[in-house]
C-alpha cells in the first residue's frame, strides 16, 4: 500500500480559522491601543493625534466591510456570512498599523479600497490572494498619498527616515549621539519615537508574537529567521566600522521590522506552505529588506520587501514540493545555503556603506525669528526652471556672501549657491513642500538646515508667516527663507520675452492716467483680451476682460514703484505680471530706459509698459 504525501495545507490545527483570526485581532487591537498612548504621549498628550488614529482605524475599517460586502451582494452571496468568513478588518487594522498618525482618512479609505478589491477580491477572496493586502494598501500610499498629511499634525522625522539622510552609516561617535536624538536602545526597544501608528512599540509587537506563536497563529521560524537573518548581517557590516552591536539592534528594532515579521510575513495566504519554504522565504525577505534600506531611496525597506518575496512564493513552494520526509536532508541543506548566502550577500552590500563623519542632532536649536517680508536680497536668489507651480531655486549661502569671504576662505570648503525645490499652492499662496537639491554651504554647520524640525516649518507658510533660524546656521536658514519667499513671490516665474523702450508708440493700450498731486498716478490701460486684434482669440477663453490698473509713483523722473491695482488679463498668462520681482525691475526706470517683456505674456507686459510710460509722460509735462 502506497502512502501518499502532499504539501499542500492538510496539516490539523488546534484552532479553526476563525479562532485564528480571533487571536490575531486582539493582538492587533493591543498593538493598536499602544500606538495610540504612544500617539498621545510623544506629542504634549494632544488630543487631536488621539481623535484622528481613531478615526483612520473607523475609516478602513468601514472601507473595508462595505467594499465585501458590496461583492458579496455582487456574487450573490450572504452579506453576514461571507464578511465573518472573509476576514476584511484583519487587513484594515494591519494598514492602519502601517501608516503615520497625521495621514488624511481619504487617503487610508482609498488605499484600503484598493487592498482589498485590487488585491484580494479579484483574486478569489480570503486564502486566495497572491500579495499581502495589507502591503499593497500601504505601497498605493507610498506611491500615490505620500503628501496627503494633515496639516494641524505634526510629526518629527523617524530615526530610519534620519540615518538614511546620512547613508546609512555613521562613526562610532555619531552613532551614539544619533541613538540618543531617539531615547537610545530602551526608547527604541519601547517604541518612544516617530513612526508609523503600530510599527514602533516593538517589545508589545514582540509579546503579542510570542503569544501568537504559543497558540499556533503563526509560525516562529518566520519571524526569528527574518529578524535574525537581519541581525546577523547588521552586525557584520557594523563591526566593519565599529558599531556592530549597535548597528544590529538597531536594524531589527526600526523601521517596522519587528512588525513585519510578526504580523505581514507569517500570513499563511502568501507565504510558502512548507516550514522550509517559510524559512527560504523569510531569508528572501531579510536580503530585500537590506538592500533596499542601504541602495533605495526607502529607508525602512519592510514593506517592498514583502511584496517581492510574495511574488516569489510559487516558486519556493514548486522547490520544495514533494514527499517532504524524504526530502528532509534536502530541505535542511537548501535552508542552510539560503540563510548563509542570504547573510553573505547583505554583507557585501553593506560593504558600500561609509561612515559619515558629520552628524547634527535632531534636536535643533531656535535662532532669531525671520519674517518672509524681510529684505533678504543679499543672498541673490535666482529662479533656475519652473516647472508648474514649483520652483528650483538657487541662492547664494554662508561662504558666498561678500561679508563672509575672508572667514569663508579660512575653511578650505569651496562653496556653492545652495539649490532648493520649493512647490507653492496657487490657491491658498502657501508652501506645500521644500527641500534642498543641492547643498553648498559649511558641512557640519549649515547642514543642519536641511533636517525636517527646520524645513518643516515651511509647511503652509505664506508671505506673511515667519521662520526660525538655526542658531549656529543663520546665514544658511537665511538662505532657505530667501528661497522660499522668492516662490512665493512666483519665483521671478517669468522667462524674458525681449525688451521694449519706454519711450516706443503705445497707444494702442488707451492710457488714461489721474495725476494724485503728489507724485502717485494712477492709470489704467487695456491688456490682451480688450485689444482688437485679440477679440476674436479672446473670446474662445470664456473670461470677462477689463482694463489693468495700475497704482506708479514718479519721483525726478524715474520711477519709484509699481503695483497692479486691478488684474483684469488672462489667469495663467498676463498674471506673471504681478510678479513682484518683475514690477521692481522698473524701478529706476525712466523715459529713456527699455524694460523687460514676459515671453507668453507679452501683450501684458506691454500695457504694464504702456501704464509707466503713461506715468513718466504725465510726470515730466
Amino acid at each position: 500500500m502506497e502512502i501518499k504525501f502532499k504539501t499542500a495545507p492538510h496539516i490539523r490545527q488546534k484552532l479553526s480559522t476563525n479562532g485564528i483570526m480571533f487571536h490575531l485581532t486582539i493582538g492587533l487591537l493591543i498593538v493598536f491601543a499602544f500606538g495610540v498612548y504612544n500617539v498621545y504621549s510623544l506629542y504634549e498628550h494632544d488630543m487631536a493625534y488621539v481623535t484622528n488614529a481613531l478615526v483612520l482605524l473607523a475609516t478602513s475599517v468601514v472601507v473595508a466591510l462595505v467594499t465585501e460586502g458590496v461583492w458579496a451582494l455582487a456574487t450573490k452571496n450572504n452579506v453576514l456570512s461571507y464578511l465573518k468568513n472573509s476576514f476584511g478588518w484583519v487587513t484594515a487594522i494591519i494598514l492602519t498599523l502601517m501608516v503615520p498618525v497625521n495621514t488624511e482618512p481619504y487617503a487610508l479609505g482609498v488605499a484600503t479600497f484598493i487592498a482589498i478589491f485590487f488585491a484580494k477580491l479579484v483574486f478569489g477572496g480570503f486564502g486566495q490572494n497572491v500579495f499581502n493586502p495589507a502591503a499593497v494598501g500601504r505601497a498605493i500610499i507610498f506611491a500615490a498619498f505620500a503628501g496627503s498629511v494633515s496639516a494641524d499634525l505634526v510629526t518629527t522625522a523617524t530615526p530610519t527616515t534620519t540615518i538614511a539622510s546620512s547613508g546609512w552609516m555613521l562613526t562610532a561617535e555619531n552613532f551614539a549621539t544619533f541613538l540618543n536624538d531617539f531615547g537610545g536602545f530602551g526608547g527604541l526597544f519601547l517604541g518612544t519615537y516617530a513612526g508609523a501608528i503600530g510599527e514602533t512599540g516593538t517589545s508589545v509587537i514582540l509579546l503579542v508574537g510570542v503569544y501568537l506563536a504559543f497558540k499556533e497563529v503563526i509560525d516562529w521560524r518566520v519571524p526569528v529567521t527574518y529578524l535574525g537573518v537581519i541581525f546577523v548581517s547588521a552586525l557584520i557590516i557594523g563591526a566593519m566600522n565599529g558599531v556592530a552591536l549597535e548597528f544590529a539592534l538597531f536594524n531589527v528594532l526600526t523601521g517596522g521590522a519587528v512588525f513585519g515579521a510578526v504580523f505581514m510575513l507569517t500570513d499563511p495566504v502568501t507565504n510558502p506552505n512548507t516550514r522550509a519554504g517559510r524559512i527560504v522565504f523569510a531569508t528572501v525577505a531579510a536580503f530585500f529588506t537590506m538592500l533596499i534600506r542601504y541602495m533605495a531611496n526607502l529607508p525602512e525597506g519592510v514593506l517592498y520587501s514583502i511584496l517581492l518575496a510574495n511574488i516569489l512564493t510559487p516558486v519556493i513552494d514548486k522547490y520544495f514540493d514533494g514527499k517532504q520526509v524524504l526530502r528532509e536532508k534536502k530541505n535542511n541543506t537548501a535552508i542552510i545555503i539560503s540563510v548563509l548566502v542570504g547573510v553573505i550577500a547583505i554583507s557585501l552590500v553593506g560593504t558600500t556603506l561609509t561612515p559619515a563623519e558629520k552628524y547634527r542632532s535632531i534636536n535643533v536649536p531656535d535662532g532669531k525669528t525671520v519674517t518672509m517680508m524681510d529684505d533678504l536680497s543679499k543672498y541673490n536668489a535666482t529662479l533656475v526652471s519652473q516647472d508648474g507651480n514649483t520652483y528650483v531655486i538657487e541662492v547664494d549661502g554662508f561662504g558666498l556672501l561678500p561679508e563672509n569671504k575672508e572667514i569663508a576662505s579660512y575653511s578650505g570648503h569651496t562653496y556653492s549657491p545652495n539649490t532648493i525645490t520649493v512647490e507653492v499652492d496657487p490657491e491658498s499662496g502657501a508652501i506645500v513642500s521644500i527641500e534642498f537639491t543641492e547643498f553648498g554651504d559649511t558641512t557640519g554647520f549649515g547642514d543642519v538646515c536641511m533636517e525636517d524640525e527646520f524645513l518643516g516649518q515651511f509647511s503652509d507658510l505664506t508671505l506673511d508667516g515667519e521662520v526660525n533660524c538655526v542658531s549656529g546656521a543663520t546665514y544658511t536658514s537665511e538662505s532657505v527663507i530667501a528661497a522660499a519667499q522668492l516662490a512665493l513671490n512666483g519665483g521671478m516665474s517669468y522667462e524674458k520675452g525681449g525688451e521694449i523702450a519706454l519711450n516706443s508708440d503705445f497707444s494702442k493700450y488707451k492710457a488714461e492716467v489721474t495725476d494724485n498731486g503728489d507724485g502717485s498716478y494712477h492709470v489704467t490701460v487695456l491688456g490682451f483680451g480688450m485689444l482688437p486684434e485679440n477679440k476674436e482669440i479672446a473670446s474662445y477663453s470664456g473670461h470677462t476682460y477689463s482694463r489693468n490698473e495700475f497704482d506708479i509713483t514718479i519721483s525726478e523722473g524715474k520711477v519709484t514703484s509699481v503695483v497692479f491695482a486691478a488684474f483684469g488679463d488672462t489667469t495663467g498668462f498676463g498674471d506673471k505680471c504681478m510678479d513682484e520681482a518683475y514690477l521692481e525691475s522698473y524701478v529706476d526706470k525712466g523715459l529713456n530706459d527699455s524694460a523687460d517683456l514676459i515671453s507668453s505674456s507679452t501683450y501684458t507686459s506691454e500695457s504694464v509698459a504702456a501704464a509707466v510710460n503713461a506715468a513718466l509722460n504725465a510726470a515730466n509735462n
